[in-house]
């Protein structure tokens, strides 16, 4: 049966761009031959987190594929045989993990703002909502009035130290 795997990649930040591209398409060109629906995606050159092999920028990937759980045996250990790949990782793809999410605002009568996160479709289809608030709307607030607000408060005797 077959599965959807993510493989994440990383190789050497000391290749440029044109040599990277090449050892990427050889290691695609691998996960084909066992694998199905082969997706690159190029997530850039990235400083590593800790130098390995004394190497401190990589150049970040990952492969969405679909195989059979012997074939990502096979592919990990061809991976492992590959001097130029300083880190590789298989995992099961998780679709929830890559939903794209809309941050909603909303303000209520008193003024607090809350956000919200919002599953969007993978087709997002224009909506006619109206705007609940507009947040430039702000008003500008004195010092004077600040430390006025801030001494009552601290002279107010009914606060409990320590608590």
């Amino acid at each position: 049966m077959l599965k959807k795997y993510e493989l994440l990649l990383v190789l050497p930040g000391t290749l440029d761009e044109k040599e990277a591209g090449k050892q990427v398409q050889e290691i695609k060109d691998l996960v084909s031959s066992s694998g199905q629906d082969v997706e690159l995606n190029n997530l850039g050159k990235v400083r590593l987190a800790y130098p390995i092999k004394q190497i401190r920028y990589g150049y970040y990937y990952t492969l969405v594929f679909n195989a059979e759980p012997e074939a990502v045996g096979v592919i990990s250990g061809k991976l492992k045989l590959r001097s130029d790949v300083l880190r590789s990782m298989i995992t099961i793809f998780n679709t929830n993990a890559t939903t794209p999410k809309k941050i909603v605002y909303s303000t209520n009568e008193v003024g607090v703002t809350t956000m919200i996160e919002k599953e969007e479709s993978a087709v997002a289809e224009p909506k006619s909502s109206p705007v609940v608030k507009e947040i430039s709307e702000e008003k500008k607030v004195d010092l004077k009035d600040i430390d006025e607000k801030l001494n009552a408060i601290l002279d107010n005797e009914n606060i409990i130290p320590g608590v």
